[in-house]
C-alpha cells in the first residue's frame, strides 16, 4: 500500500470495546523496512483516562519519544502498557492500521510467508494484490467503522496484512517488483519444504509375496 503517512495504533479494551491506547507513527518506511518511529497520540479519544488510569499514566510518558526502529517502538509500548519490563509481543499482528481508500478488502492478506521471530517461526500474512493502491492511514482513528459504509472501504487491519508498505511518491510500478520478489521467495521456499517432505518421507515398503 502506498500513503503519505504511516500511523499504526496499539488497541486495548475499555469495556467491551477496543480503543486505541497509543498510535505510532513510523517515520521512514519503504517496503523493505521501517524505520524511525514516533509516539504522536496516547489515548486520543479519553476514553481510557476513566479505565486504567495506572496504565494510561505509564504510557503517557511516551508521547513524543523517538524509536530508531519500528519492532522497538512496538516492544517498548507493549511492554510499558503492561508495566511488565521485556514485555514481548508478535508486534506485527497486535499492532493494527486503519486504512481508508478504495481497495477490494478480498486481497487482504491474501499470501503468507513464515519469518523468524525470536527464534521462533511466525507466519505473517501479506496483500500482494494491493501493493500499489494509494491509501490514507488515519492517526485518529474511529472507535467503530462507519456504518453503513462509505464509498471507500475502511477498517482495521494487521500491520503484517498491509505490507509491503512504501510512501505515495513511489511509483507503482517498484512497489508491484518489490511484492514480485515477496512471493517468489514465498514460492521458494514453499519447494524447499515440499522436496524435504518428500526426502523424509519413508519408502513405502513393497507388499510381502503372495
Amino acid at each position: 500500500m502506498r500513503t503519505s503517512h504511516l500511523y499504526v495504533a496499539y488497541r486495548d479494551r475499555v469495556g467491551d470495546k477496543l480503543v486505541p491506547l497509543v498510535v505510532l507513527e513510523v517515520l521512514n518506511f519503504d517496503p523493505h523496512r521501517f524505520g524511525v518511529t514516533r509516539v504522536v497520540h496516547v489515548d486520543p479519544h479519553g476514553l481510557h483516562s476513566a479505565w486504567e488510569r495506572d496504565k494510561l499514566a505509564r504510557v503517557q510518558k511516551l508521547l513524543g519519544k523517538d524509536f530508531s526502529s519500528f519492532g522497538h517502538a512496538c516492544q517498548h509500548v507493549y511492554a510499558t502498557a503492561r508495566g511488565e519490563k521485556g514485555a514481548h509481543i508478535s508486534y506485527m499482528q497486535a499492532f493494527e492500521v486503519y486504512v481508508r481508500g478504495y481497495i477490494d478488502a478480498s486481497l487482504l492478506g491474501t499470501w503468507q510467508e513464515d519469518k523468524p521471530v525470536r527464534g521462533e517461526w511466525e507466519v505473517q500474512r501479506f496483500s500482494p494484490g494491493l501493493a500499489a493502491v494509494a491509501v490514507e492511514t488515519l492517526a485518529v482513528p474511529p472507535i467503530v467503522c462507519p456504518d453503513p459504509p462509505t464509498e471507500q472501504w475502511e477498517g482495521w487491519i494487521t500491520v503484517s496484512e498491509g505490507r509491503p508498505y512504501a510512501h505515495i511518491s513511489t511509483p507503482p510500478r517498484q512497489v508491484e517488483a518489490v511484492v514480485e520478489g515477496m512471493m517468489r521467495r514465498v514460492r521458494l521456499i514453499a519447494r524447499g519444504c515440499h522436496a524435504c517432505e518428500l526426502r523424509l518421507t519413508p519408502p513405502h515398503p513393497h507388499p510381502p509375496p503372495t
